[in-house]
């Protein structure tokens, strides 16, 4: 049997799945690297650590796969936002910066006053805002003078690892698009935005549709990574354009919620669509595709701060199931207790990178599930304010695909944000989706796109997770709580 892999370079994990031609999963692998957070506002990934946690991982896959089986292919995913200076030889200067860091937003007031920005925002999808290359790359610059003398490319994590695979510097339409550098409807590097940045055009890779082979793996990749020298390499996409497409959302109106690290809403759509109120952005999916949405930092992260600070005295899976379990026994509304989750700021739809988190309504008779539970419908309130916006695209097709490990392995996570968005919502239950996105995507690069499109029209939730109407008007009542405390605090 011929295998396809898909490696997902995440912010604090790679993974890795090899996908059988009928969608099945015949391996997975995951590998953990830190997340530099040094200097008050980093969050920073060191490419060395990166590429080890790469080596580990494919070599895992490939040591399951069995005799006689092949691989066909090796297919790229990466998390977006994150920059890279380099030199053409691939010399990393630095660490990357990834979309957690906000540092840069002291050089977001300079950017901002600088010409049309909404021209440039309908051009690029992405709004003149700190995540963002124009204004990241104007402050890295600043506060790096002497690295910024040596660096000759600027490029994303995953465009490293594809130098390091291939021998090839190239940046994907879909990551790339989620630089702020890109036009997303003439697939070229915009120039006004690079100007802003401060760069020229030579420091920037050659840009290639996701679905294409850039090259074959070189023998010092095999030699790390276990796989067969001259393996096909394909370009891939961005994580969260592959989690679509793992989830099986490939049409225009399919909606997917992801919770990971972050979270996030994104709604496959036809042409790019564009706020007028620039609160969401919009990327490329794959070719003529493209998906519409908007990112909260604090997912999954908000909720291991909370295993972190209240169930230290547990092991990890431990703590984790202990806290489900306790805000399970707590009704919702969490007895009074509301919280804002922003631990590492604030981004769609409200852009406030500042902003920080609160607690309010704490009392001696709340114990720390009333925490952990308050902070589950955090969450979802701050989905929910990304699903208002782009529910005026249009009312999509329903249910809503719901991924991200964390949240489909609890029932009462999932059943919240059902509740607070009050649209039904089905889990996708397989391998994770980005991972799985990318393999998929390389059936179409390897000539077999009809592969593909079957695979993702086969995909069928096992479960429908429905809202609970009662619960639904409770949680409007109580995010116009959420919001007012908002709007105090900001």
């Amino acid at each position: 049997m011929d295998w396809i892999l898909g490696l997902d370079l995440g912010t604090t994990h790679c993974k890795a799945v090899a996908v059988g031609p009928e969608g099945q999963i015949g391996a997975t692998a995951e590998a953990a690297y830190p997340l530099r957070t040094e200097q008050p506002g980093a969050a920073e990934q060191a490419p060395d650590t990166v590429w080890e946690g790469v080596g580990r991982v494919l070599r895992d896959v490939a040591g399951q796969i069995g005799q006689g089986d092949t691989l066909a292919g090796l297919s790229l995913c990466g998390a977006m936002h994150s920059l890279l200076a380099v030199t053409r030889q691939g010399i990393p200067l630095g660490k990357a910066v990834t979309w957690a860091d906000l540092r840069a937003e002291v050089s977001a007031a300079t950017v901002q006053k600088s010409g049309d920005l909404y021209a440039l925002y309908a051009r690029t999808g992405c709004p003149i805002q700190p995540v963002y290359h124009p204004i990241k790359l104007r402050w890295w610059r600043q506060t790096h003078p002497e690295l910024a003398k040596q660096a000759e490319l600027y490029v994303s994590i995953k465009d490293w690892v594809a130098y390091r695979l291939t021998g090839r510097w190239t940046a994907d339409w879909s990551v790339a698009s989620a630089s702020g550098l890109m036009d997303i409807h003439r697939m070229a590097w915009d120039d006004q935005a690079v100007a802003l940045a401060g760069i020229s055009l030579q420091q920037l890779p050659e840009l290639v549709p996701p679905a294409v082979v850039i090259g074959d793996l070189l023998p010092e990749a095999a030699a790390l990574t276990g796989l067969p020298a001259g393996l096909p390499v394909i370009a891939g996409a961005s994580d969260g354009g592959l989690a679509n497409l793992g989830a099986g959302a490939r049409r225009p109106g399919q909606c997917v919620v992801t919770v990971g690290t972050g979270a996030a809403v994104r709604r496959v759509v036809e042409k790019p669509w564009l706020d007028p109120r620039q609160r969401t952005w919009c990327y490329v999916l794959t070719d003529n595709h493209w998906f519409a949405g908007g990112a909260i930092s604090n997912g999954g992260l908000a909720v291991q701060w909370v295993r972190q600070s209240f169930y230290a005295d547990l092991p990890a899976e431990e703590g984790f199931a202990r806290l489900f379990q306790e805000a399970a026994l707590i009704p919702p509304g969490a007895g009074g207790v509301l919280v804002l989750p922003y631990l590492t700021g604030d981004r769609s739809p409200h852009w406030n990178f500042s902003m920080r988190a609160a607690v309010t309504q704490l009392g001696l008779e709340h114990t720390r599930g009333h925490i952990a539970r308050a902070m589950l419908e955090a969450v979802a309130y701050s989905l929910a304010e990304v699903w208002e916006v782009l529910s005026r695209v249009d009312q999509g097709d329903l249910p809503i695909r719901l991924t991200g490990g964390s949240v489909i392995r609890s029932p009462l996570w999932a059943q919240i944000i059902a509740d607070v968005l009050g649209v039904p919502l089905a889990p996708i239950d397989q391998a994770d989706a980005s991972p799985l996105g990318a393999a998929l995507l390389g059936y179409a690069a390897l000539g077999d796109p009809e592969r593909m499109e079957q695979i993702c029209a086969a995909m069928r939730p096992g479960r429908l997770i429905q809202p609970d109407p009662h619960n639904h008007l409770f949680y409007l009542e109580r995010r116009a709580h959420f919001h007012e405390m908002y709007t105090r605090l900001a």
